[in-house]
């Protein structure tokens, strides 16, 4: 244990090492073991006041002490409310998940120590350290915390304050949003005048005092995810100078606030700069109104990001077109500076090779214009020949019409349909046959091959290869070939095509939880159901037979069948996987 680290209220629990300190209160790792398996967790502590200098400034400043002790009961009460925030997010996974708190009041002196547990993560600066992130982690980095603020506008909540400190990592790469010391529900917050929150990150309305609503938040996620396509430096910031000065930020922050249109981030793409320039629109109208448009552009770009992003620059040109010939038909036409239109275009896409391929496909348009022209024949033949044409169709018209009756037309009508619905028919039972054919097809994989390196006869060997094997694909995920769409269900196939995850959201799953399955060859070898910090595993032999589960208190039972609704669970997680096969 860490000289220093202060003993824990929780007697299960041993603060180990501090892992944060910040002016809302330290952050201590923690951690306890059970029958020989260590868990963690994060503790953080936040002193009221924070030192004696504090107490004996409000001290001086209130006519007795029972004024100062109501003072920072008061603060008390405002640092609690972080706590009735965090339970509103219990089981979300893009949110810190909040397992228990204590608030303990001093004997000897005004003061109290507020203790909360929350899930032990990775800090995304420590994330960060030593590296850059690629744009698709920063586009799954907006995902996950677009989806933390869908969730906070469900509950009415703000969370005022988006940035880089108060992100966190999950073990599986997943990005949370933590932190919500000065969140406060919506309602009571629209009218609020106060500052609080971080400048670097703060959206122009707030700053400046006006009325603000939850669209604050996704302002401040775009100065995020433009800091980090830009070099790790803030809008207005030099990307030449190495020491940035404290001038240097204020100037930089100025303008922001003034409105100053920002360029594109340096390392983003062209749709990519559009969707964080959007979100950090200077006039709250013109930014993404909800979190659910922001996700589903960030959605489409990182699914089919060559798609969209063509479709997008495309957009664009069109606009640049249009708003070209609106101008001219200005009465008051304003010339522009030599280089403006020049700058504008390239603030919007950015790449030269977009010019280049609208060249190459005007020159491809004119080649195929001339080489129509050598091969159709003259215009007076062709006059001549839609003239013959006319006349014969129009010489036919009353022979095919008399030909026509309606009795051919219902009878075809008829006809028509039936075919329809015997097609449909004999889709569903093939689509049926199909699916117990896999099924069978899955079985049979699992009960041959006796040999196999997934049949181990030694328990401990057995549980310790299944723990290599699902770290192996987790740390090989990021190569494997995504299915799917986020908030519903992914899968993962490596290089030959064969599933080695599923992840089904809590959105699709029957219990609304998260379902993740591990495949070896082809055979479910690994469960991970999860819900906030509520966790089960389940390790399952070839044969689909459960050899161990941990139940939500992280007790492991082995080769038993002590509770009859974990294993009728484990049952049912075993056919949910093998669905993901037929898939």
């Amino acid at each position: 244990m860490e000289k220093g680290v202060p003993v824990s209220v929780w007697p299960e629990w041993q603060l180990v090492e501090k892992i944060g300190e910040g002016s809302f209160g330290k952050v201590y790792k923690a951690q306890r073991t059970e029958r020989g398996r260590t868990f963690y967790s994060a503790i953080k502590i936040i002193s009221i006041p924070g030192n004696k200098g504090e107490l004996d400034s409000v001290r001086s400043e209130m006519n007795d002490e029972q004024s100062t002790r109501e003072y920072f009961r008061n603060l008390v009460e405002d640092c609690v409310q972080e706590i009735y925030t965090m339970e509103h997010f219990c089981g979300n996974s893009h949110i810190v998940s909040f397992e228990d708190f204590k608030v303990v009041e001093y004997l000897d002196e005004i003061g109290w120590d507020i203790y909360i547990r929350m899930e032990y993560l990775t800090s995304f600066m420590d994330y960060c350290t030593g590296k850059e992130l690629t744009e698709k982690e920063v586009m799954k980095l907006g995902c996950d915390l677009s989806m933390a603020l869908i969730y906070c506008r469900k509950l009415n909540i703000i969370h005022r304050d988006v940035k880089p400190e108060n992100i966190f990592v999950s073990r599986f790469g997943d990005f949370k949003l933590g932190d919500f010391g000065i969140a406060r529900e919506q309602a009571h917050t629209v009218g609020n005048m106060s500052k609080k929150g971080t400048y670097s990150y703060m959206a122009p309305e707030i700053y400046k005092g006006e009325k603000y609503d939850s669209s604050i938040d996704i302002y401040s996620l775009g100065i995020v995810l433009y800091k980090l396509m830009n070099q790790n430096r803030l809008p207005f910031l030099s990307l030449d100078k190495q020491l940035i000065t404290y001038r240097d930020k204020e100037n930089a922050l100025a303008r922001r606030i003034a409105g100053e249109k920002m360029p594109a981030p340096s390392r983003a793409s062209a749709a990519f700069s559009h969707i964080i320039l959007k979100a950090c629109a200077y006039d709250p109208q013109k930014r993404y109104r909800k979190p659910e448009d922001m996700l589903q552009d960030l959605e489409s770009l990182r699914i089919a990001p060559v798609n969209a992003a063509k479709e997008w620059e495309r957009s664009q040109w069109q606009l640049a077109d249009a708003r070209d010939i609106e101008q001219r038909h200005q009465k008051n036409y304003v010339v522009e500076e030599p280089g403006a239109e020049k700058m504008e275009r390239t603030q919007v896409a950015e790449e030269p090779q977009i010019e280049k391929a609208i060249r190459q496909e005007e020159e491809n348009e004119k080649k195929n214009s001339r080489d129509a022209k050598e091969s159709k024949p003259s215009r007076s033949l062709r006059k001549e020949d839609r003239s013959e044409a006319a006349s014969r169709q129009k010489r036919q018209a009353p022979q095919q019409e008399r030909r026509i009756s309606p009795w051919t037309i219902s009878i075809a009508v008829v006809v028509l349909a039936a075919c329809i619905i015997v097609g449909v028919y004999v889709k569903l039972i093939h689509d049926e046959d199909r699916k117990a054919q896999n099924t069978n097809m899955v079985m049979e994989v699992l009960e041959a091959n006796d040999n196999s390196t997934a049949q181990i006869d030694d328990f401990s060997t057995a549980i310790q290869t299944i723990k290599e094997q699902a770290n192996t694909i987790v740390e090989e995920l990021a190569d494997c070939k995504e299915v799917g769409k986020e908030g519903d269900r992914l899968r993962y196939y490596d290089s030959n095509g064969k599933l080695v995850k599923a992840l089904i959201y809590p959105e699709t799953s029957e219990d609304g939880v998260y379902e993740e399955y591990y495949y070896w060859d082809e055979r479910l070898f690994f469960a991970y159901i999860w819900t906030g910090n509520k966790k089960e595993l389940y390790y399952y032999d070839k044969r689909g037979k459960m050899i161990r589960w941990i139940d939500t208190d992280g007790v492991v039972h082995d080769k038993e069948n002590d509770s009859t609704e974990y294993t009728k669970r484990g049952e049912k997680y075993w056919k949910n996987a093998l669905e993901q096969l037929d898939e």
